[in-house]
């Protein structure tokens, strides 16, 4: 089981870094686009076909990270009102549901990428894309969001801290 978490810890850290590229990449194609404009007084209308691309990238790419470091927004109000025991058993009574969640959400979002593909569907902006390359990050990403949720189940750390307020 470490060697497989070893696997997933390894992908997730790709696809942040991934997401951290691609978000410096809108931010200098947005100054390029801001100066062409100014200077030129054309730009591209690719550039923001694109971003708006990125956006749903970056936000897939980084979830699975996110999940792991903790860093999703969850509240610790109840946890923080029960006992250790009752608070282990409610984490992982919790954590199994956004799992099962975000398995239903993989399996409707593999459904979804494959009817696109088979389709032949395009997304019609400033450049025709293929809707299944949009789709795909979507069912990838919350499949890694559910195995990182995972281990708040099957390992010895839970996702609840049991303490109320915020913690950084």
């Amino acid at each position: 089981m470490k060697l497989f978490f070893a696997w997933l810890d390894r992908l997730t850290n790709i696809l942040a870094i991934l997401a951290g590229v691609y978000l410096v990449w809108i931010f200098l194609a947005i100054v390029f686009q801001v100066v062409a404009r100014s200077v030129f007084l054309y730009g591209s209308s690719h550039i923001f076909t694109f971003i708006e691309y990125g956006l749903l990238y970056i936000t897939m790419a980084g979830a699975p990270w996110l999940v792991r470091e903790k860093g999703h927004v969850y509240i610790e109000i109840l946890t923080a009102a029960v006992s250790e025991q009752v608070r282990l058993i409610l984490s992982r009574a919790v954590v199994g549901l956004v799992i099962l969640i975000c398995v239903i959400i993989t399996y409707y979002g593999i459904e979804v990428t494959i009817r696109a593909f088979v389709r032949d569907e395009m997304d019609m902006r400033s450049l025709d894309m293929p809707r299944w390359m949009l789709m795909i990050s979507m069912p990838i990403c919350f499949g890694l969001m559910s195995l990182q949720f995972l281990r708040f189940v099957i390992g010895p750390e839970t996702l609840h801290s049991g303490e109320a307020g915020m913690h950084e």
